[in-house]
């Protein structure tokens, strides 16, 4: 008896079962296995990446073209300038999108831990700069509208300024975008012989509760202080406008419209992921999450990531539907590396690479047809007896133009 009272008996404990499954799962998030759904929409997500890929690249390279050949010397206003960086900054976060898009293929982030980084502050510069020059160009609009006289005579100061602001803008963005720069990288989750990796933030391994409120107060304030301003000089343009009703009236409306439709679109397509970032931020994280919510959650951030990302893409196409100048401009680039001109004293030649002459978006030179002859200038009759002169009307040869059908760009 003495005996067994040295090596005590199973009998002697009891264990709580359901503690220790509940830790096991905490623990072991990566047991959750993906489901039929998840994959469908990975596949989808990574089409539409590669689709906005291709189109955004495009647009945006035709809209930093149209400007650099175009308005280089001749920029007018603040919000060219402003325009012009908008598309750069949606250009550099396009090129990020590979990784994206390799990144939900594979389901694991295999790129290393700098470009996750990279990454993702990317989208964050990318994010606050769009908003805050959307917020410029609201105000540079109100200016514009209510004291248009005064801006006339004020308008290199005005582009000087525009300068100043875009460098304060991009600094603002990286400010802003520090929380993704120091707290981005790649989290195994306890499962690095399974292969598992995913790139996103990880304050939430952060004890002190200031890191997280500042992380989560720099997503809040990127967002709401941009957002009040355009909305605050957008009302207030609506009523100059109403007030000023005449003259002029439909080309500062049409400015407006298309200055309204950006901010409509970045708003509507960015902030959902803004939201899902930021609930993301404050929440638990994966380690405290079971299969169903990490599950709830990826599709939120599957669907959402990927409206934040198409709208890199419909800028370069509301410039076109909406702007009259970035229409002429794309008009002329076309013109330009479609339709070669060469006009001789007495003749008239045309080139065509590309294109027809009946295009409706395009109205090029009539040429004459190609087997018939190109017509000579009269020859000069003799000379009059100088005695004629004086009482003759003086006879001087000339060339017929051919007749022109070009398409005339407006100049705004």
């Amino acid at each position: 008896m003495e005996f067994t009272t040295f090596f005590p008996t199973f009998d002697d404990y009891t264990f709580d079962f359901n503690y220790n499954i509940s830790t096991t799962d905490n623990e072991l998030p990566e047991l959750c296995e993906a489901n039929e759904q998840q994959l469908t929409i990975k596949m989808f997500q990574t089409s539409i990446f590669l689709l906005v890929l291709l189109l955004g690249v495009l647009g945006n390279c035709l809209v930093i073209t149209t400007f650099v050949l175009y308005r280089r010397l001749r920029l007018r206003s603040m919000t060219d300038i402003f325009l012009f960086q908008l598309a750069l900054a949606d250009l550099l976060l396009l090129l990020t999108l590979p990784l994206q898009a390799g990144d939900v293929l594979l389901g694991r982030w295999a790129f290393g831990d700098a470009l996750c980084k990279l990454t993702r502050a990317s989208y964050a510069v990318n994010t606050y700069s769009g908003l805050l020059l959307l917020a410029c160009i609201s105000v540079d609009r109100y200016v514009v509208v209510a004291w248009a006289q005064a801006m006339l005579r004020l308008r290199s100061r005005m582009l000087t300024g525009a300068k100043l602001a875009s460098m304060c803008v991009w600094l603002a963005a990286l400010l802003l975008s520090l929380p993704e720069v120091l707290f981005s990288g790649v989290d195994k989750g306890g499962a690095a012989e399974e292969g598992e990796a995913h790139c996103g933030m990880k304050v939430w391994l952060v004890e002190s509760w200031r890191v997280k409120m500042a992380a989560s107060g720099a997503q809040i304030a990127g967002f709401c202080l941009p957002f009040l301003v355009m909305v605050s000089c957008y009302s207030l343009i609506g009523r100059v406008l109403w007030e000023k009703r005449g003259t002029g009236a439909s080309r500062r409306q049409r400015t407006l419209r298309l200055m309204v439709t950006l901010v409509a679109v970045f708003l509507l397509f960015q902030l959902p992921y803004a939201v899902v970032l930021t609930l993301k931020l404050a929440g638990p994280g994966a380690e405290g999450q079971t299969c169903a919510q990490r599950d709830e959650t990826l599709l939120m951030e599957y669907v959402t990531c990927t409206l934040a990302y198409t709208r890199c893409c419909l800028n370069p196409l509301l410039y076109a539907l909406v702007g009259v100048r970035f229409r002429s401009d794309v008009r002329k680039l076309l013109h330009k590396a479609g339709v070669q001109f060469r006009v001789g004293t007495g003749s008239h030649t045309e080139s065509c690479s590309s294109g027809s002459p009946t295009s409706p978006g395009l109205t090029t030179l009539s040429p004459l047809p190609p087997t018939s002859p190109l017509p000579r200038p009269p020859t000069s009759p003799p000379p009059l007896p100088p005695h004629t002169l004086a009482h003759s009307i003086s006879y001087q040869p000339t060339t017929a133009r051919p007749h022109e059908h070009t398409y005339f760009f407006s100049h705004p």
